[in-house]
């Protein structure tokens, strides 16, 4: 979708508030239009923001990479989640002895084997085998870790996923029995190019550049730049006059709406309308992994649209993430207490009659995901009552 279409969408809505409050008012009341409103997907995002996660038109020469940001910022020095999100296969070192799968259904056995020169990934079957050197491990590991190769210059995904909980090899999420003969089909599943480039641009910075897709030159993980945009003229600018910050340089994601703030972390982790183009057979229990989707349908967020309930108001993306349940309940709180420090909660009326901490293990409790071999928490924000089902 180019640009006008997306801005006539955004006037079209906007004309349906506006009728919507004459009929209801009588009169023209001022309305904000958002695009999640518009349930904007990211592709849509891509081709008419300036700046947003995923987006590959910038020139490789227009990086600067994390190391540079280091030298001014001390955000960028802290090992989080998003920075391990992928690492070239010869610098893996989460396995230390070879781990198998016992023969499947099919027939195959699957390895995948530290050597010192990376990762070698193998199946075999009657006597024959086939091994592949992997080029990226795509996962922190807080889950699993997901396995990409090439062959023939194109990129595969491994058939199997190593699983943190299990600590075992295991069919990868999302991929079925093996298709077709031969060991080179039970090996992985070719990505599309959408695909790989979905893949790189989501867990490394600049493997798709104005050029193409060129993963040799990516930043492995997710560093300052997949966010904030290319830096190199922001780093030139601070270098040649220091005592002109020129913050103009990068793009800020704390300066946008709430609304378009869930989109932005959903660009890689799922938003309301990229979810919706993802629906599965196992869709009520996949689609708790994806957090702002999850978070967005939430009748709290919906109602109110407040920036108290965006991804960063309770994850800092610069800093590891927090496990401890209780560290979120000041975060609830500001709307669910009426208190001093919080003199216009916006549901007063809403405390929850049972606990006033822990509350988000009753009220985004956590999922297990056979598939993933773990748990997800559930974003979707509800009063949540045993034998239910998740809701869509």
């Amino acid at each position: 979708m180019r640009k006008s279409s997306l801005l006539q969408r955004r006037i079209l809505a906007w004309l349906t508030g506006a009728l919507s409050a004459v009929l209801l008012t009588g009169t023209l009341q001022p309305q904000r239009t958002t695009s999640a409103a518009l349930e904007v997907t990211t592709q849509e995002r891509l081709e008419s923001e300036p700046w947003w996660p995923t987006m590959t038109t910038a020139p490789l020469k227009a990086y600067a990479g994390s190391d540079s940001c280091k030298q001014c910022h001390d955000e960028g020095s802290k090992s989080t989640a998003m920075q391990r999100a992928a690492t070239p296969g010869d610098q893996s070192t989460f396995l230390s002895k070879a781990i198998t799968i016992p023969p499947q259904s099919s027939g195959i056995t699957y390895k995948i084997e530290p050597t010192p020169h990376g990762l070698d990934y193998s199946v075999s079957s009657g006597g024959h085998a086939l091994t592949q050197k992997l080029a990226w491990v795509i996962g922190a590991g807080d889950l699993g870790r997901t396995f990409l190769y090439q062959v023939d210059g194109r990129w595969q995904q491994s058939e199997v996923s190593f699983y943190t909980h299990t600590a075992a090899l295991d069919i990868t999420t999302g991929l079925g029995p093996v298709s077709g003969d031969g060991l080179v089909a039970a090996l992985g599943q070719q990505l599309t190019s959408q695909e790989a480039r979905a893949c790189f641009g989501c867990h490394t910075v600049h493997a798709t550049t104005s050029s193409g897709l060129e993963p040799l030159h990516a930043e492995p993980g997710i560093g300052c730049e997949a966010c904030h945009g290319p830096a190199r003229q922001h780093v030139t600018n601070l270098t040649s006059s220091p005592a002109q910050p020129s913050a103009a340089a990068v793009f800020n994601p704390a300066n946008l709406s709430p609304e378009d703030s869930i989109d932005f972390c959903g660009s890689c982790h799922r938003s309301s309308a990229d979810a919706k183009l993802s629906v599965t057979q196992d869709f009520r229990l996949s689609v708790v992994r994806f957090q702002p989707y999850r978070l967005q349908e939430s009748k709290c967020w919906r109602a109110t649209k407040d920036q108290r309930l965006t991804c960063v108001a309770c994850h800092n993306p610069h800093k590891p993430l927090n496990r401890d349940p209780v560290s979120y309940d000041r975060q609830c709180l500001q709307c669910h207490a009426a208190s001093a420090s919080s003199p216009a909660p916006l549901h007063a009326t809403l405390v929850c009659p049972r606990a006033t901490s822990n509350c988000v293990t009753c009220h985004m409790p956590k999922v297990a995901v056979p598939s993933m071999h773990g748990e997800f928490t559930d974003h979707y924000i509800r009063i949540a009552r045993a034998g239910e089902l998740i809701p869509r």
